[in-house]
């Protein structure tokens, strides 16, 4: 048996987490935990293609509603734009269902010794402080879509005060994330996406986070956290679920090398650097966005806390020795130093 692990969350990353350990021998403990779900998820192409390998699913995504386009309008004088865009929509809790459905797991006794703690909730007490870059927050409404609003489309637009997202779900509704200071979705200053909605269905969820954040030590000498109780990318990005399937990738492979009797001291900081490089470049993707988004108090805002992110985030990496490990397939492998391999005469 390659060992004990336990697991504490059921999301996305414990998920991807607790098929990956079962498939390389591990026994697991899992104890769930109740978060809220989000309505829907957008899910790229590259993550479907990673989520149907690693829980062998070819039909994982049947039936699910494809976005074809992305309808853009982004900053105070922009025009509206048309691009390509290819993903498919699915609510997260059918998708667990799915997974979940696909995963075998032995349970061991959750009062048994485990060698690891994989933390994927941040319910979970004993994690380490957060790093926040921003302030903005973030909430879901259920709508009607107008009866001449596109269902292969997604629409994003900028406002003074915010920016809007609006995702079609199946039978003429959709899903619309407002972001900004305020709790409510400012439709009123909505060209593009208001002209898309007939009416609102349910009132907002409760306003979440929007900005990045990240603990500021993600693993220890016998637990790594990965998924949102790791780190929290903006919305805007849509790439939660990729981040989470690759993550918890990332932190089985850990495992596996340290059942293996690689030193886990380097195992961990490998670990710590990677995703360390991964909060930073979606750092640098989101600056752009913000920069151009507006000139009000919310964009200058926003856009300053994430010119802190990026600082704080290069200063970090800058102070870490270089990985010592590299992906071959779902395994890590040491890399061999410069010495090892001399040229050739």
């Amino acid at each position: 048996m390659a060992g004990q692990v336990k697991i504490f969350g059921d999301g996305l990353a414990a998920c991807c987490a607790a098929r990956l350990l079962v498939d390389r021998g591990f026994s697991i403990s899992l104890h769930k935990a109740g978060r809220l779900k989000p309505a829907r998820l957008l899910v790229s192409d590259p993550t479907q293609s990673l989520l149907r390998e690693i829980f062998r699913a070819p039909n994982l995504f049947a039936h699910a509603p494809g976005i074809r386009r992305r309808i853009v309008r982004w900053g105070a004088k922009a025009e509206t734009l048309e691009l390509p865009h290819r993903g498919l929509v699915i609510s997260e809790r059918e998708l667990l269902d799915r997974l979940w459905r696909q995963t075998s797991i032995a349970e061991i006794d959750p009062a048994s010794l485990a060698a690891w703690s994989l933390v994927a909730s941040s319910d979970f007490a004993a994690l380490p402080a957060l790093e926040s870059f921003g302030a903005r927050r973030a909430s879901v409404a259920s709508v009607v879509l107008a009866p001449n609003a596109p269902q292969d489309s997604c629409w994003v637009e900028s406002l003074p005060d915010g920016w809007l997202f609006l995702l079609p779900a199946g039978d003429a509704r959709g899903a619309l994330i407002a972001t900004g200071y305020a709790p409510e979705p400012p439709l009123a200053q909505s060209n593009l996406v208001t002209r898309q909605i007939a009416h609102i269905e349910s009132a907002a969820s409760r306003a979440f986070p929007a900005f990045p954040q990240i603990l500021t030590e993600v693993c220890g000498p016998d637990w790594l956290a990965l998924g949102s109780a790791a780190m929290t990318f903006d919305p805007l990005c849509g790439e939660g679920a990729g981040h989470a399937a690759r993550v918890a990738l990332l932190a089985s492979a850990v495992l596996q090398a340290a059942a293996k009797g690689h030193p886990p001291a380097s195992l961990l900081a490998h670990y710590s650097t990677r995703l360390l490089q991964g909060f930073l470049r979606h750092l640098q993707v989101c600056l752009p966005f913000y920069q151009s988004g507006g000139d009000g108090d919310f964009w200058m805002s926003e856009t300053a806390a994430l010119e802190l992110g990026i600082a704080w985030a290069q200063q970090r990496l800058s102070r870490r020795a270089p990985c010592q490990f590299r992906f071959s397939g779902y395994d890590l492998e040491p890399i061999a130093p410069a010495w090892a391999h001399p040229p050739s005469a």
